[in-house]
């Protein structure tokens, strides 16, 4: 019998994962893109300071909440599993060794590493609806450039189309911010 070696999560370096930044971003943007598109667009009162911090906080602790409970959930339910294989007698026996205290530990690295990416894709291209408010067209064509952007890395990294993602990202930004404008949320 052959003896596979042990698949690591994809890593941008050592120590940060490539899918808590990916969704980070996704998040951070999608979510300054939506709540803010009125403001953007031009038919609400502007992005201030106060709403751009708002907006990115928010993307902060959705993407904390959400990436720590999928990791932790995902790590959990492979312990669980092998516990199965392994014919253990308690069910989960794995998960509660130190095994499962490094499922805790890796689901808020990865929690970490996806708040603090959340928070930057909000806050890049609202702090440039703050500096430049002359240009209130500039964050939404940041924040679309990033989506694109994004796509190109993504595509490449997958061996796919990389004008295909940033296609992609792109025009999922643009319907966002559409869905975003309709809702009239800030």
């Amino acid at each position: 019998m052959s003896r596979q070696p042990r698949r690591r999560p994809a890593r941008l370096r050592p120590g940060v994962s490539v899918l808590p930044v990916v969704l980070g971003l996704l998040d951070g943007i999608t979510n300054a893109l939506g709540l803010t598109a009125r403001s953007i667009l031009g038919s609400g009162s502007g992005v201030g300071l106060g709403l751009a911090l708002r907006v990115a906080s928010f993307a902060l602790v959705t993407a904390v909440f959400a990436i720590f409970v999928a990791r932790y959930v995902e790590l959990r339910t492979g312990l669980i599993r092998a516990s199965r294989q392994l014919n253990l007698l308690q069910r989960g026996a794995l998960a509660t060794t130190r095994l499962g205290r490094a499922a805790r530990r890796d689901a808020l690295a990865d929690a970490a590493q996806a708040s603090l990416a959340s928070y930057c894709g909000a806050l890049l291209p609202l702090g440039i609806a703050v500096a430049v408010p002359a240009y209130r067209w500039l964050p939404l064509a940041l924040a679309v450039g990033m989506l694109t952007l994004l796509g190109l890395v993504v595509g490449r990294r997958l061996g796919g189309n990389p004008l295909l993602w940033a296609a992609a990202l792109a025009t999922a930004g643009i319907i966002l911010t559409g869905v975003g404008a309709e809702l009239n949320i800030a």
